[in-house]
């Protein structure tokens, strides 16, 4: 059930915004890989090292703002890749996240948020953003779970 909620969520934000609401508000779209790494809490076990994996997420951007910073709600997925004892972690999250202009081609990016999948808690991140092509953007951020960290580097598509 944990699992569905983050998907109620959206569904419910996408039904809600007609389309003249939406306006520049678009959908987009992202994809990036994770080097993960597990904290310090004794969750997996003391011999595993880093691992490559995956992230997949959509966004909607939010019409309220916070000072001159926008706001979104992404909904993802993620999966660690294995660690050297073939432990993973991978499961849905959802976060609200803000995008504060630093000038015209760099974002400074922060979230906070939940994880629903095996490494399930509060997950906060930040991170900066910066456009790679009229309808693309790269996204480099450092993201804390409750026993995974992440650096993060993706991908956002947008319409």
């Amino acid at each position: 059930m944990k699992k569905i909620i983050p998907l109620l969520g959206l569904l419910l934000l996408v039904t809600q915004a007609n389309a003249a609401d939406l306006g520049t508000r678009q959908l987009y779209f992202g994809a990036g890989v994770g080097f993960n790494s597990i904290n310090n809490n004794n969750y997996y076990h003391y011999n595993d090292s880093d691992a490559v994996g995956l992230q997949l997420f959509a966004g909607l951007p939010l019409a309220a703002k916070i000072g001159s910073a926008d706001l979104a709600v992404e909904l993802g997925y993620m999966d660690t890749g294995d660690f050297d004892s073939g432990s993973s972690a991978n499961g849905l999250w959802s976060t609200v996240g803000a995008s504060l202009p630093l000038n015209n081609d760099l974002k400074l990016l922060g979230r906070l948020g939940y994880d629903f999948g095996d490494d399930d808690g509060v997950m906060i991140g930040a991170g900066v953003g910066f456009p790679v092509a009229s309808s693309m953007d790269m996204r480099v951020e450092y993201v804390i779970r409750d026993h995974i960290d992440s650096l993060q580097l993706n991908l956002v598509f947008r319409q």
